[in-house]
């Protein structure tokens, strides 16, 4: 039910970059925006300082000069009232963009040449908010096993939120590949209901986009609109990734609520159902878990498929196993427990 890109109109385009502690990725983000095969006249960037102490800022000061359109660097204000860094970041960038349209990406990515041009022709005058595909790249200091399982864990989240926009729901938005009219933004409120969160800047955000603005999602499924990042290099910072992904989901409608609570009654009754099998025998806990197995395989095979990533099905059986207690943890943790992100020690609702 997706449909492809047919807007020609060239719209003009703010990318804001929240960046905390990126002196590693900063350049290579900016020189893959700086590339974009679309008016320079449109175009302009503007990366947000998120209390970076590790040269970040002066990295990308040093880049400004030679960029071909404009490139701004702000250094985020402190706003007692805003929780999440993240969304006080944006906020502050948002604040100073001058374009239709807003993208959002993140310091350690790295966007195709025609990404701009692409994700902007899934605008129509009905479409607020258009998300995409991001994949991890593969870096050479951890096992292919580990970051193929990484690859299809996180790639399956994002098959959800283009199934749903193929039903014209909007379920999940991913900010590193997220493109949202300035207008939209303004209807929806912004991120003013988000405040208390420390989370929330996509999904959320694009939720209200569609729900409380009525503007419509798209989802941009070419191969020229697919941004690449770095994957988690331990299994720590894996775990305490799916943490903060967690901590949004308790301000979903009502309907994401009772699916999500539903999946995880089902993930915990088979959690404790499949190893009691081992002792007393029973086959209905082995027919549902391999119905499960089948649709997920059936959805990943079809995304990957008008994605072109393929490749990560090879990696199906290991993140199959892995993802019922590893969602099950991750919840627990989320929901209760603090987490670290950017150096920061966080909670669901507060930050330290």
């Amino acid at each position: 039910k997706l449909v492809p890109s047919t807007n020609a109109h060239e719209y003009s385009v703010t990318i804001v970059v929240p960046a905390r502690n990126e002196a590693d990725n900063i350049e290579r983000c900016l020189r893959s925006l700086l590339a974009q095969r679309y008016p320079k006249d449109k175009l302009s960037i503007i990366v947000i300082d998120d209390h970076s102490t590790d040269g970040t800022i002066d990295i990308v000061r040093q880049m400004i000069p030679s960029a071909n359109f404009p490139l701004q660097v702000f250094s985020t204000t402190e706003h007692p009232d805003i929780q999440s860094p993240k969304v006080r970041a944006l906020a502050h960038g948002i604040q100073h963009a001058v374009g239709e349209i807003i993208l959002t990406t993140d310091a350690d990515c790295v966007v195709p040449p025609d990404w701009v041009k692409t994700i902007v022709s899934y605008f129509d005058d009905r479409i607020g908010i258009v998300t995409g595909v991001t994949v991890f790249e593969r870096p050479k200091n951890i096992s292919s096993l580990f970051w193929g399982i990484q690859f299809l864990d996180f790639i399956s989240y994002t098959s959800i939120a283009a199934g749903a926009i193929g039903w014209g729901k909007l379920l999940i938005s991913n900010g590193s590949n997220m493109a949202f009219r300035r207008k939209a933004f303004d209807d929806a409120g912004g991120y003013e209901t988000l405040k208390h969160i420390n989370t929330g800047d996509d999904s959320l955000l694009a939720q209200q986009i569609v729900n409380i603005a009525g503007w419509q999602p798209q989802f941009a499924f070419s191969p020229q609109a697919i941004v690449t990042t770095k994957p988690a290099t331990t299994l720590r910072e894996m775990f305490h990734q799916r943490m903060r992904w967690v901590g949004q989901t308790a301000y979903y409608p009502p309907y994401m609520m009772f699916f999500l609570i539903t999946t995880f009654l089902m993930f915990v009754l088979l959690a404790i159902a499949i190893p009691l099998t081992f002792v007393y025998w029973n086959i209905v806990p082995w027919i549902v878990l391999t119905a499960k197995f089948t649709v997920d395989y059936m959805t990943m095979l079809r995304f990957t498929r008008v994605t072109g990533t393929e490749h990560a099905l090879r990696f199906f059986i290991p993140t199959a196993i892995i993802h019922i207690p590893l969602i099950l943890l991750a919840t627990i943790g989320g929901y209760f427990f603090a987490y670290e992100w950017k150096n920061r020690s966080m909670k669901r609702e507060t930050s330290q």
